[in-house]
């Protein structure tokens, strides 16, 4: 089978939202916006991401339950496991946003390796009769990534505004643009995952029959 029959615009479009998942992941995870405080509330602390939190600019203590025993105060955002941070990182990362924080970060893992697999593919680095297995692997890791983000978008939204020991008055607080980047993840995850799942039965219908047709070449079944 030729080079036409083994790229085609499933091939293609699967690795584009793979790449696209991967820019959406980092942007999510770089921008500490995933829940953010009502411009006409002052909550104390304005926004939070996966990795940082921002305090107020004149500074802000951490709430009583976050067990500060020193009562300090924190100014602007900060890096979550920055050294001023240690003592209320428990806080910040309660058990549900730890299952979050680890989801997305799946994601910025296994998505590249998606990608590798996709160049390997590309580039005939694996025999002609495995190579369409690339893509099922492919699109396996997909989806079950797909399947862990959307997960962790359920959790963060169901519990940032549920979890009242979280960011102070919680129902002054919403979810802002890097968590609604990071929604269009799975739907991205999912799509990759069906366009190279179509293009792995495709050729494998194709070398299944070419199998068969070498096999009646041969004359294989005439002993039966």
């Amino acid at each position: 089978m030729g080079n036409s029959g083994r790229v085609t615009g499933w091939t293609i479009a699967g690795t584009i939202l793979i790449g696209v998942s991967i820019i959406a992941l980092l942007f999510a995870s770089a921008y500490p916006y995933w829940q953010q405080a009502e411009k006409t509330r002052d909550t104390g602390i304005p926004s939070i991401g996966l990795w940082s939190i921002c305090f107020r600019a004149d500074g802000y203590p951490a709430p009583s339950w976050a067990n500060d025993i020193l009562g300090n105060r924190y100014y602007g955002c900060n890096y979550v496991f920055d050294r001023d941070l240690r003592k209320i990182v428990d806080w910040i990362y309660p058990a549900w946003f730890k299952a979050v924080v680890i989801f997305v970060t799946l994601g910025l893992i296994t998505q590249p390796l998606c990608i590798i697999l996709n160049i390997l593919y590309y580039a005939r680095m694996v025999s002609a009769y495995k190579e369409h297995r690339l893509l099922l692997v492919s699109s396996i890791i997909n989806a079950n990534e797909g399947l862990l983000v959307a997960i962790a978008i359920i959790i963060f939204g169901i519990m940032s505004a549920k979890d009242a020991k979280w960011l102070p008055m919680p129902e002054s607080n919403h979810l802002s643009y890097s968590y609604a980047v990071c929604a269009i993840v799975p739907v991205l995850c999912f799509f990759a995952a069906m366009c190279h799942t179509v293009d792995f039965l495709r050729i494998k219908s194709y070398k299944d029959r070419d199998a068969r047709a070498q096999t009646y070449a041969r004359g294989e079944f005439a002993r039966y």
